[in-house]
């Protein structure tokens, strides 16, 4: 299994993000006595062989939401947090093609080789991980002062979850927070938040402002790997969905990355420069 040429990177103390092979990105935060796991991709290669030989500490997963691309490794680790409302929308088991083509369509939208095999070591779950519940404002403290506080933040999913590190004073966001954030869902679908919703949940993130300095998403395809997230992607986020909700939104139509999973090659979205967007539904837009 193609589990160690995971690229890695210690970009701050005891703080790593590694890459699955630009499907997902995942974070292990180690303070001095417990370490934390943000995330566990696809599901390819030994993700646990990985942490384990990057810390000898005892540590915890959680997941910020249900989605595939962030629960899909899950099967390597006994128990994982993620918060309930995730549980139902999205009742994961591994499902084997889903995994599969997502990885695909990440290898033709880069257009890059990658030393792993689709078929060969993306496999079925021979367990699933026993889910624990995350809750708003739960506490993970790793020791030497590092308390990493998570925080509900729904849009993305019902269950949608961000972190706040104490020590890094860095805001680990998930998908709550990307370049290209989607809400796709509609109403009357089970895993369905309105943008209304959406942009509540952002104004309370950024009141935060002052428990942190940078953001990290989930995804590097729109930032250095190691790197933050620009500046101004969430004050943006924030600000394409109160446009929608009062009706003033800038239209554009931009390529869309997902296009491998949507079928169309462009998008509708909100953006004021091209740089960072909102996708929408328009029966989606109010709770």
């Amino acid at each position: 299994m193609a589990t160690r040429t995971m690229p890695w990177y210690q970009f701050a103390p005891g703080t790593y993000e590694i890459d699955e092979f630009d499907c997902s990105s995942i974070f292990l935060l180690v303070g001095t006595e417990r370490a934390l796991l943000l995330d566990t991709g696809i599901g390819i290669g030994d993700l646990k062989g990985l942490v384990e030989s990057i810390t000898d500490k005892p540590y915890d997963v959680a997941c910020t939401h249900g989605h595939m691309d962030h629960v899909g490794g899950s099967f390597w680790f006994d128990r994982i947090y993620l918060n309930e409302k995730d549980w139902d929308a999205f009742p994961f088991d591994g499902e084997i093609n889903g995994r599969k083509n997502y990885a695909r369509m990440i290898q033709e939208r880069e257009h890059k080789h990658y030393s792993y095999d689709v078929d060969a070591d993306i496999l079925p779950w021979p367990k699933k991980a026993e889910r624990l519940p995350l809750v708003d404002g739960q506490q993970f403290d790793l020791g030497g002062g590092r308390i990493v506080t998570a925080w509900a933040c729904p849009g993305h999913t019902p269950g949608e979850f961000v972190f706040i590190d104490s020590a890094t004073r860095i805001l680990f966001s998930g998908d709550a927070v990307n370049n290209n954030l989607g809400y796709w869902t509609h109403r009357g679908d089970a895993n369905f938040v309105s943008v209304e919703t959406a942009g509540r949940a952002l104004r309370r993130i950024v009141e935060m402002g002052d428990q942190y300095d940078k953001v990290y998403n989930f995804h590097h395809d729109y930032r250095g790997f190691g790197s933050p997230l620009a500046d101004y992607v969430l004050p943006h986020a924030l600000k394409y969905c109160e446009d929608l909700v009062a009706g003033r939104a800038n239209i554009m139509t931009l390529p869309d990355p997902l296009s491998g999973i949507h079928g169309k090659p462009t998008m509708d979205v909100v953006s004021d420069d091209g740089k960072s967007w909102v996708c929408y539904n328009e029966d989606g837009i109010f709770d």
